[in-house]
């Protein structure tokens, strides 16, 4: 066999182990748990703007800001998806109530002084996994356990 052959099979036995790797990577970091919210303290954020959905349908994702406990500025989205018919109160300036995970990470969830507020799915991205959301049966209440 050549020399070109040979590089070949070495460069997809790299490759193939790798991809090995990269799957039980993700696949542990899916089997530890979600960070804890603390909900011992709210912080008051402020709308910056609602990234729109990668797919191009949905509902997109509410960006947020807010001063945490040590007065570091933070920005974060809110894992709530928010419900279409209430998205217009999330305009840019508007300010909710938020939690935020322990240790903070990209996001935080509505305080549950917000239980009016229509959700149809949530958003963890980045908190535990890479990619990690879902849809919910749309209505009004936090999807995340008091």
């Amino acid at each position: 066999m050549g020399t070109t052959v040979w590089a070949v099979l070495a460069g997809t036995a790299l490759l193939a182990a790798g991809l090995v790797l990269a799957v039980r990577r993700a696949h542990r970091a899916a089997d530890r748990p979600v960070p804890r919210i603390d909900r011992g303290r709210t912080y008051t954020a402020t709308v910056r703007g609602i990234r729109p959905p990668d797919d191009g349908g949905g509902t997109g994702l509410v960006l947020v800001e807010y001063e945490d406990a040590d007065g570091e500025r933070r920005r974060a989205g809110l894992a709530d998806m928010i419900h279409d018919s209430w998205l217009d109160r999330f305009h840019e300036g508007s300010a909710w109530q938020v939690y935020a995970y322990t240790p903070p990470g990209p996001r935080v969830v509505l305080a549950f002084v917000h239980d009016e507020v229509w959700r149809c799915g949530w958003n963890l991205d980045g908190v535990r996994i890479g990619a990690e959301s879902g849809p919910l049966e749309p209505g009004p209440g936090s999807p995340f356990r008091r």
